[in-house]
């Protein structure tokens, strides 16, 4: 979460045994808003899977994220806290950090967002469009 510019360098995340859940420099996953909510189960997934394949452990190597970066909001530039707003560098380091990855996992990611431009030709990226006479109308196609 530190290389999403989600927290700071010295933040603590820790595993909460008594709500099988995680805490981030002291509070609960269920106390931050949606938004953030999401972006912390998707690092949480990314860590295990990682995790997994560095111990060489179980792991089909493959994760399916929908929407993680739809309810992110603007962060204000002064605020202090922490909530469901989450600004665009955020979802940009999201993004640039999944494409290292592409060697290793398969992380499917469904949006709503396109990613920028710079970063579809470092990722298989595929536009669909929800109309079958232009290009892929949908995950599955007809």
């Amino acid at each position: 979460m530190t290389s999403w510019n989600f927290i700071e360098k010295n933040s603590v995340v820790e595993f909460e045994k008594n709500n099988k859940d995680l805490r981030i420099d002291g509070k609960n996953k269920q106390l931050f808003g949606k938004g953030a909510r999401s972006i912390i189960n998707s690092a949480f997934l990314i860590a295990l899977m990682k995790y997994c394949y560095d111990d060489k452990l179980c792991h089909p190597g493959i994760i399916i994220l929908d929407t993680p970066l739809t309810t992110f909001k603007e962060k204000d530039k002064v605020a202090k806290e922490k909530d469901e707003s989450v600004g665009k560098n955020i979802k940009m380091a999201v993004y640039e950090q999944l494409a290292t990855f592409a060697k290793e996992f398969q992380i499917i990611i469904f949006e709503n967002e396109e990613p920028a431009e710079e970063l579809k030709s470092n990722i298989n990226y595929i536009h669909f469009s929800g109309n079958s006479n232009v290009y892929r109308s949908g995950f599955i196609p007809q």
